[in-house]
This record gives structure tokens, sequence and C-alpha cells, in this order.
């Protein structure tokens, strides 16, 4: 009866988003000194069942987000984005644009060393990045399970922070990403003299090809109440580009596991093939895209062991329109011997 309840109104969800989709979006409307605004929105509901006996099979909305797109001239603009599902701010900036080679913006933005995290959750059929398994608290300091998305994403190396970001592309085969922020995550003041960098450097041999390298300095207090520096370092392969034909993502860390210990470490490594396939009009669907994510990560203990583990995740997602679609993941976790898996089935609206 749930599983019966939950394609119904995933199919409701999805139909009202088509036609909401369908009548907004493009949409700009006039602002004050002659600028424009866009108004976007993406709201995404979800079902979830998990391989723990003790965690129910759940219904929920996942994510609902308005963005405003604010654009005074060539050289000005700003954006603010807002989370009406949890009534907070994610991103909020001005942005100076002098060329090509120059971005700089100032304000509330995703930090995000790996491009992995900062490609849009409308572009990704892949509905947890970090390959969550509910009722799964496996992986000493981030808990959760042992993954890419896991470290990344607990440990603040590519959450939303307030600072100054500046990126741009030059010679036309180099580009860069450079952030300082507070270190202490979402629209929190910071509590030292310190500021947290990241920076990654990138090299494009063709149009669709990239190979990037990234480092991290956080800044966090350690276990005597002092402030110390936490390095990060990666790289990341990319061949393709979204919803064009086959596109392929690779990304390896290796840091210090803060949340554990002041000297802990950390390893981690992800590949993520998709292969965006077009339909026949007649069909009445825009596209499917199959894709499959593999992603193991490593840390030590307390003892000086290392707990490790894998996560494979085959989905699809399958697009009426646009970005708007289902998509259905299955995240499979293995560690030392033992096994668990979570279900997820995802209604993308975008507009």
């Amino acid at each position: 009866m749930a599983t019966r309840a939950t394609v119904v109104s995933l199919g409701i969800g999805l139909s009202v988003s088509l036609v909401c989709g369908a009548a907004l979006e493009g949409q700009q409307f006039s602002a004050r000194s002659g600028s424009t605004v866009t108004l976007g929105a993406r709201v995404q509901v979800q079902y979830e069942a998990s391989s723990e006996a003790d965690v129910p099979a759940s219904f929920f909305l996942r994510r609902a987000w308005v963005t405003i797109d604010g654009t005074l001239n060539d050289l000005v603009s700003g954006r603010v984005q807002l989370n009406a599902n949890g009534s907070s701010v994610l991103e909020a900036y001005l942005q100076l644009t002098t060329s090509p080679a120059f971005r700089v913006q100032i304000g509330q933005f995703k930090r995000a060393m790996s491009y992995y995290w900062l490609a849009a959750n409308s572009d990704l059929p892949l509905i947890e990045r970090d390959g969550r398994v509910t009722g799964v608290d496996h992986c000493p300091g981030v808990g959760g399970v042992c993954s890419f998305g896991q470290f990344t994403g607990v440990l603040g190396l590519d959450n939303y922070e307030p600072g100054i970001l500046m990126t741009g592309r030059f010679a036309g085969r180099m580009g860069y990403r450079f952030t300082l922020t507070n270190g202490e995550g979402l629209g929190k003041k910071d509590v030292n003299t310190r500021k947290s960098a990241s920076g990654r450097l990138s090299m494009y041999f063709a149009e669709n090809s990239r190979l990037s390298a990234y480092v991290a300095l956080d800044e966090t207090l350690d276990s005597h109440g002092e402030t110390m520096g936490v390095p990060a370092l990666g790289a990341e392969w990319e061949i393709g580009t979204w919803r064009q034909g086959p596109h392929l993502l690779v990304n390896g860390l290796r840091g210090r596991n803060w949340k554990l210990n002041d000297d802990a470490t950390f390893s981690a490594f992800q590949v993520m093939g998709l292969w965006y396939r077009p339909l026949d009009p007649g069909s009445g669907l825009a596209a499917i895209e199959p894709m499959i994510r593999v992603s193991w990560a490593s840390t030590e203990t307390d003892d000086n062991g290392n707990i490790a583990g894998t996560v494979i995740t085959p989905g699809v997602m399958v697009y009426a329109a646009g970005r708007n679609g289902i998509s259905a993941n299955l995240d499979l976790y293995r560690s030392d011997g033992r096994g668990d898996w979570s279900l997820k089935i995802q209604a993308f609206t975008f507009f």
C-alpha cells in the first residue's frame, strides 16, 4: 500500500511540475535601475527505503528551492537562493565579471573544491552524493557510510559558506577557482583569526575533457582548543558534459579526518559514469540516462586500524521535459563483511 501511494504521489508531483515548468521557464522581470530579474525554482520529492530494520520507508520533500538571479549590466550581477523547505539562505552574493578570465563573488556560495559538488542537483541523476544509507552510522568521525561524498560533505570541503570567491578561464585551456571563507559552515561567523582557503586549477585538453587538481587548508580547533590547519589534496578528471551522451567523472582525495582526532587521515576515490540518450519525440519522453557510481573511502580509527567501505550505485533517470523527470537509485554499501542498501526514488521538478 505504501509503495503504491508513493508511486501515485510521485506521478502527481511530476505532472504538476511539468505544467509549472512550461508556464514559468525563462520568465524575466524588470527591476529597479534598469536591471532584470529571473525567477526560478526546483522541487524534489523523494521516497526512500533502507535495509535497516528499525528505519521505516519514508516519503518526503527533499528540496524546495527558490532562485532569484539579477543582472544590472555585463559587469554586475547577483543571486539569492532560498531553501524554502528549511527556511535558510543557501546562496546570496554580488558578482563582478570583468572578463572570462576573472569573476569575483562576495557573499555566500558553495565553496566546492570538486566539480562533483558544484554540479547542480537538477543535472545529476544521482540522488544522494554521499551515498547515504539511513540508519547506518559506520564511518568514524564523519558517520554514515564511508564514501567520497560523505567525507567532503561532513568535513566542510564542499559546503555553502560566506566569504569571497574568484574564478575564471584564460589562455583557452586553463581555469581556476579560489575561495576564502570562514570555515564554520552555512551562514556562520568565524570564531578565530584564520580563514579556510581552497583552490582548484584545471587544464582543458578538449572542449569536454578536463583534468583538475585541488587543495584545501581548513582552519578548525584541535583537541586542546587551539586553531590548527587541516590540509586536503585531490584530483579530478572529467570527460563529457551533462545531458550530452556519455559522461565520466573521476575523483580522488586525501586529507585529515579532524572530526575523528587531530592526526587521523582519510583517503577517498570515486568514479561516476552516465549516458544521456535522447528518445523519439513520439514517445512522450525527452531522454533516458542510466548511470553507475562506485565510491571507496577509508579512514583511521583510534587504535591505528582502518575502516574502509565501498558504495556502488546503479541508477536511471527518465526525463519528461527539460530537467523534469523521475530518477531511481540503489545505493549498495559493503564494509568489513557487512552489507547495507538504500532504495531512493525522486521526482525532479525544475522551472
